[in-house]
């Protein structure tokens, strides 16, 4: 049943939560990721970037090439706000991503632009995801990975309403280091 799930799901595959639009990523985006993805501040802890403009250009045939999968195992949507009720959406300023095993289980993973950090933008969107990967694609399990000194990661991740599991050690390599991570993970209700 998870796969015929996967295939009903309309295009453009669009999120709407009470401040934010979740949509697929267009060739467009590309100033407003790499201004985002470029950012040293987001990049400290996790094992990719500072991107450079190549990385930038990757990722978004990375998501476009995600969106043909069958079945589609990764869904990665820009995170913009609606601009001034005139209908037109706003570029993004981060992403937030659900990658699914195809056995009932997803990884949700964010990143959001510095000057949008403390607003509950993350949270928002991860929670929506979330909500997608329980209602929409029928999955029993949803976990999330952050390094322990990302404690803003962590806050979004318990009020998304994830558990802390584990401590998993070395579980990352992030800029030549081996990092541990946190565990977090949620069933649904």
């Amino acid at each position: 049943m998870r796969q015929n799930r996967h295939m009903l799901l309309p295009e453009p595959l669009v999120l709407d939560t009470p401040r934010l639009t979740l949509r697929p990523y267009t060739s467009g985006d590309l100033a407003a990721v790499h201004g985002f993805a470029s950012d040293r501040r987001l990049t400290e802890y996790v094992e990719w970037g500072p991107n450079t403009l190549q990385d930038s250009r990757d990722f978004l045939a990375a998501c476009r090439a995600e969106e043909q999968q069958d079945p589609r195992r990764a869904y990665t949507f820009a995170l913009t706000v609606p601009d001034g009720g005139a209908g037109v959406r706003s570029g993004p300023f981060g992403s937030v991503g659900l990658t699914v095993d195809g056995a009932g289980a997803g990884e949700v993973g964010y990143v959001l632009a510095a000057e949008r950090w403390g607003q509950g933008y993350a949270t928002e969107a991860a929670a929506a995801v979330v909500g997608f990967g329980f209602t929409v694609l029928d999955l029993d399990r949803i976990t999330a990975t952050c390094r322990p000194g990302n404690t803003a990661s962590s806050r979004v991740l318990e009020k998304t309403g994830m558990v802390l599991e584990a401590r998993l050690p070395a579980h990352k390599l992030i800029r030549g280091r081996r990092e541990d991570s946190l565990l977090y993970a949620i069933s649904p209700s």
